[in-house]
């Protein structure tokens, strides 16, 4: 650390951190996931190869899944107004039923069970162990109006078809490896007058518009480990990621039959029924 001179040497060999380097020493961030999507370099160098798997899910990445959920603990009231609800297109006093889509380890879903006491809000993922963790999560919290289901063969609940008043997909969208399907099952279960509110990183479909973009450049780099081979860990394959970007997202909502409300180039997107 001294040599990278994140690290001061006093002349009676005291360490300190330079005040210039305090701003970004104070949280390890994104430092702390490198050992955990390290962990994932040989499964992936697997996928380059010609006779190899086109991708791998999420069953093997339950480190860097608690990783994710980790900040998703810290998402209070004031953070999902601003980041997440859809504010001026619904009241919280109207919703009834919220399901959010690829909940993970669910501490964002009991969060949102939180926020709307009122409500039934559902977690739901395809991976086994998420699920199982999510549902000790709820146990631990207490929060009673929080359910957490396992989807099986990617196919929502039959029984829920035009049930949900909001619908929340956090980081999830781009790493669908058939986006075609799910967002057929979204729009059935979701009311009529219901919204979706999706989040994807911000980066530009444009490849060339991302260039000397340093979150870009990160962002790439933990796609390439973790949401490009789940988008292709099994057919079709659409293989996404990060990507994808915002403009190939919208223009993919739009040809489902959705309207997007307000502007469709920003990490966060809200959109219903056309």
């Amino acid at each position: 650390m001294s040599a990278a001179g994140f690290v001061s040497i006093t002349h009676d060999d005291e360490y300190f951190i330079p005040e210039a380097c305090k701003p970004y020493t104070q949280s390890s961030g994104l430092a702390s996931v490198l050992p955990l999507i390290a962990a994932n370099t040989s499964s992936l160098l697997e996928c380059f190869k010609e006779d190899g798997p086109k991708g791998y899910d999420y069953s093997k990445q339950f480190d860097t899944l608690m990783w994710l959920d980790h900040d998703k603990k810290s998402c209070d009231s004031k953070w999902i107004n601003e980041n997440l609800f859809p504010v001026g297109h619904k009241d919280t006093d109207t919703i009834t039923n919220v399901l959010d889509f690829g909940c993970g380890h669910g501490s964002l879903t009991i969060k949102l069970a939180e926020h709307l006491p009122n409500a039934k809000v559902y977690g739901v993922d395809i991976d086994r162990n998420s699920i199982e963790k999510a549902k000790e999560n709820k146990a631990k919290e207490n929060v009673q109006n929080v359910e957490f289901v396992l989807v099986e063969n990617d196919h929502l609940d039959e029984s829920w078809t035009k049930k949900f008043d909001w619908i929340t997909m956090v980081d999830t969208l781009h790493d669908l490896p058939n986006p075609n399907f799910s967002i057929s099952d979204i729009k059935r279960v979701l009311k009529d007058d219901g919204i979706v509110s999706a989040v994807d990183p911000c980066v530009h479909s444009d490849h060339k518009k991302n260039q000397g973009n340093q979150s870009a450049a990160m962002l790439y780099v933990f796609s390439t480990f973790i949401c490009l081979p789940s988008s292709m860990s099994r057919e079709p394959a659409a293989a996404n990621g990060v990507g994808w970007g915002m403009q190939n997202r919208a223009e993919f909502i739009k040809s489902h039959g959705l309207k997007i409300l307000g502007d469709e180039h920003n990490g966060l997107i809200q959109f219903r029924k056309a």
